[in-house]
């Protein structure tokens, strides 16, 4: 079963499912100037949600009543842990609560329910949308994103007040998890005084690894005391003044240690290990290619795991973009993944993107359900937050075909100009060729990822036409995207009259069969026309398999003929 949305909200919640079935979307609002945290509540896997309702009032000041935090040491740690050199010290008594905003929620073994919510602390960080406010002109280091915990107690009979567990700027919080021994473990990020001025020392000097470090605060008792990480992790950044390292996301391992993934800005994610989830290894480099966007990591029942993540690539918002947001499933704790398909598309990608703010599809908050869906919310910006159901088993799906007899549908050509649709002998036809001198054409589709496998299609190159691309790649990149060709896998250039790098001609206004036999293993690609094998395409970078085919105009001006496709098949392994 595809992917399905089940809800479309103007809140982003959190979902927590409860040990009955009943999923909570826990939210905080701040509506008529009431600050508080809200819960909508589903009974029938989240296809229909209850009106928000009321959790509990958050606090507008400090006091020892409404559950003060214990005292921090100097660095703005937990109690009982250790600053790293670098991190923010100004911690306060008197210091004032602000705005909130966010949480994460973790359902812990005794069945009780935990929020971890962010107070910025009069910095102007969070503000009620519709106050027209201006966002205070603070510089980085002068804002403030304390963490706040609050749980249930009494089998979630009521509310323990909330308290504050963390003082500095952290950026969004993404995970929490409790591992097999019960140590609960938040994973986040959080601001340091490093700038190209003051890059540090050793390695350090010679790069800049950015304006934010993770770490993790864990707790040993129910969330009762919280311990800081002595680790400070971070990542080199590709520009000055770039985060690094930021917004983990954790996983107990079937072995027993704890592997977290962060966001870089570095094309791709970030790993470390942890066999106590207290003391990290150094963050190394994954094969996961990704945008400047955090992940979504959650295991099933079975054992599984599954990501969710934005496999995007060369686009200026978030170093990638965030258009469209993949899914996979590991057999083997995360070292190969199955899938690697679209799951949710910006459904105001043909739009222009904002001139301020958030948007598309990154922040996915996973939860599993009892029979074995991922209930997934997403999205940013308004008309973007989604709550969505994803059957894991549509992940193992090899074959994926399309006669555009349903439109275009899982096709993309946003920001280009003639990619449409046309009257064929037998139906409809996709047309690919340029019209505009400003703009190329286009055509992008996903399908399951495979080392290797066969793609298909009935093409026919138009007389007029100044030559096509035909593209194979493992990541998704606009369709606007001038440099897509120098990162395919796999490139078929056809040139104005037909003919084919590497061998084969096409005839101009006749119908071809073309198939791309690839193997990555084997590091080639064989073209077959018409049931002839015509020439082989080298592989032109490492990667464990192909996901992406894209269809592009190769004038430089304006054609009267374009690449016409009538079906296209592919099966991979």
């Amino acid at each position: 079963m595809k992917p399905k949305i089940l809800a479309q909200l103007d809140e982003r919640p959190r979902i927590a499912v409860l040990p009955d079935g009943e999923i909570w979307g826990i939210h905080v609002s701040g509506d008529a100037g009431i600050q508080e945290v809200r819960v909508r509540s589903s009974v029938d896997g989240g296809i229909t949600w209850a009106e928000p309702e009321a959790l509990f009032a958050l606090p507008e000041s400090v006091s020892p009543e409404e559950g003060a935090a214990p005292p921090l040491r100097p660095g703005g740690e937990a109690v009982g842990g250790s600053a790293p050199a670098g991190e923010m010290d100004d911690s306060s008594d008197d210091d004032p609560i602000g705005r909130w905003g966010g949480c994460e929620a973790l359902v812990d073994a005794e069945e009780e329910v935990h929020l971890f919510l962010m107070n910025d602390r009069g910095t102007g960080v969070f503000r009620r949308p519709d106050s027209g406010e201006v966002r205070k002109s603070l510089g980085i280091h002068q804002r403030r994103l304390d963490i706040w915990h609050a749980r249930t107690e009494g089998g979630r009979q009521r509310w323990r007040a909330p308290r504050r567990i963390w003082k500095g700027y952290t950026g969004s919080i993404n995970s929490v998890i409790q591992t097999s021994r019960g140590r609960i473990i938040l994973s986040f990020a959080f601001l340091v005084h490093r700038t190209w001025r003051d890059r540090g020392e050793g390695l350090d000097a010679f790069s800049f690894m950015g304006v934010s470090s993770s770490t993790v605060v864990y707790s040993d008792d129910g969330g009762d005391s919280w311990h800081r990480s002595p680790s400070a992790l971070k990542v080199q950044t590709p520009s000055i003044g770039t985060y690094g390292g930021v917004e983990p996301v954790s996983l107990e391992l079937q072995d027993g240690r704890v592997w977290m993934l962060a966001r870089t800005q570095v094309g791709r994610l970030y790993e470390s290990f942890s066999e106590d989830g207290e003391n990290w290894s150094p963050l190394r480099p994954t094969r996961l290619l990704s945008s400047d966007s955090p992940v979504g990591l959650v295991r099933l029942p079975d054992g599984r795991i599954v990501l969710l993540w934005n496999k995007c690539q060369r686009f200026p918002y978030a170093h990638g973009g965030r258009h469209v947001l993949h899914a996979a499933v590991s057999e083997d704790e995360g070292k190969t993944w199955i899938g690697q398909r679209e799951v949710a598309r910006d459904p105001l990608r043909e739009e222009p993107p904002p001139p301020g703010g958030d948007h598309g599809t990154a922040y996915p908050y996973p939860a599993v359900l009892a029979d074995g869906r991922v209930l997934v919310t997403t999205g940013q910006g308004e008309g973007r937050v989604v709550v969505m159901a994803i059957d894991p088993e549509w992940l193992y799906e090899k074959r994926q075909e399309t006669d555009f007899s349903q439109g275009m549908e899982g096709w993309e050509s946003f920001g280009c100009h003639g990619v449409e649709l046309k009257a064929g002998a037998d139906g409809k036809v996709l047309s690919v060729m340029k019209v505009d001198e400003e703009r190329p054409a286009t055509a992008v589709w996903n399908f399951p990822s495979g080392s290797s496998g066969r793609l298909a299609m009935r093409l026919c190159l138009e007389e007029g036409s100044d030559g096509a691309s035909v593209l194979l790649s493992d990541h998704f990149s606009v369709p606007f995207d001038p440099e897509d060709a120098l990162y395919a896998l796999f490139r078929l250039e056809m040139g104005a009259g037909g003919e084919m790098v590497g061998g084969g001609r096409l005839n101009p206004g006749e119908w071809h069969e073309l198939e791309l036999r690839w193997d990555c293993g084997r590091r080639d690609c064989r073209v077959v026309v018409d049931g002839e094998q015509v020439g082989t395409l080298p592989l032109l970078r490492e990667s464990e398999g192909v996901c992406y085919l894209r269809l592009k105009s190769a004038s430089e001006g304006v054609e009267s003929g374009g690449l016409l496709i009538d079906r296209v098949e592919v099966e991979v392994e």
